[in-house]
């Protein structure tokens, strides 16, 4: 697999061995060596801010810069607006690239069997349906809107070599392009842009209040509950949820099993019955974040 050269993180990858400057524009390849989505056409972005992201490498071995990252406007066939998000602008590229790497890591539900791709969101609404291509690629037409591009100011010299740098202050790099020290850093000047990822590193976080939290005083005052589910897979005896309970002045934890949420409120009843038995105590309070 072909790794990524240049001020980047993570190595970014694709498996095309080719990329045909034959393709056609709304086409996109569901890749699953991609490391990102990717795109050569500046005008399919809705939002783009450039910067550089370093190099890709593609599988017949040869490197293309990566200039910008944004999201591209795709129409759904029902008219709705949807968003390709977090794409790499890769200038002479001339295939569409989705990284099933990234779709998964955004919750999107993928399955491959008899030559056809199912992509289901994460709420399992089906997406698409791909047949394997000839070339066992998986393309996937998408309606691209082609329109104005709102691209982000990042296009100074300067700012750049601040983020090469790792957010290094513009006075530190003036001293170093005065004093020749960097080969190839231009003359700096200091921008009037501010560099959102520098203010949120230099924000402190405020300390939390020290006082004593309220705590309950005898057994059942209080007790904590929750629901767990749906888990997939379910148990091998068929449960997909888990209620707890937690009182809140012994700390004593009860885990009960559902099959259905709707068993919810039977358990409960079970559970006040059987811990007021055993304690002696009445439930006076019981505290949810409502997700029964």
């Amino acid at each position: 697999m072909a790794k990524s050269s240049g001020n980047t993180d993570e190595g970014l990858t694709v498996l095309l061995a080719h990329h045909d400057s034959s393709s056609q524009q709304d086409v996109w390849y569901l890749d699953s060596g991609a490391s990102n989505h990717m795109c050569g056409k500046k005008e399919f972005f809705a939002e783009l801010k450039d910067g550089a992201y370093g190099s890709v490498s593609l599988g017949d071995s040869s490197k293309l810069p990566v200039e910008g990252k944004g999201k591209i406007k795709i129409i759904q066939k029902d008219g709705r607006e949807e968003y390709i998000s977090d794409t790499y602008y890769i200038p002479g590229m001339k295939s569409n690239i989705l990284s099933i790497g990234q779709l998964l890591q955004k919750g999107y539900i993928i399955h491959m069997e008899n030559m056809l791709l199912t992509l289901r969101n994460a709420m399992r609404k089906l997406i698409a349906r791909v047949r394997m291509s000839k070339n066992r690629m998986f393309p996937l037409n998408l309606n691209t809107k082609i329109g104005s591009c709102n691209i982000g100011v990042m296009e100074d010299e300067s700012w750049k070599w601040h983020l090469r740098f790792g957010h290094l202050h513009f006075n530190g790099l003036k001293l170093l392009s005065s004093g020749g020290m960097v080969r190839g850093l231009p003359q700096i000047e200091a921008t009037r842009q501010v560099c959102e990822g520098c203010v949120l590193g230099k924000q402190a976080q405020l300390s939390f209040p020290v006082g004593d939290t309220w705590r309950a005083k005898a057994p059942l005052q209080m007790v904590h509950t929750d629901i767990c589910g749906p888990l997939d897979p379910m148990s091998y005896g068929g449960n997909r949820y888990f209620i707890t309970f937690i009182d809140d002045f012994s700390r004593k934890t009860w885990v009960y099993f559902l099959k259905e949420k709707s068993a919810a409120l039977k358990i409960f009843k079970e559970f006040k019955a059987f811990t007021e038995a055993e304690s002696n105590h009445k439930l006076v309070a019981v505290r949810s974040d409502r997700g029964g």
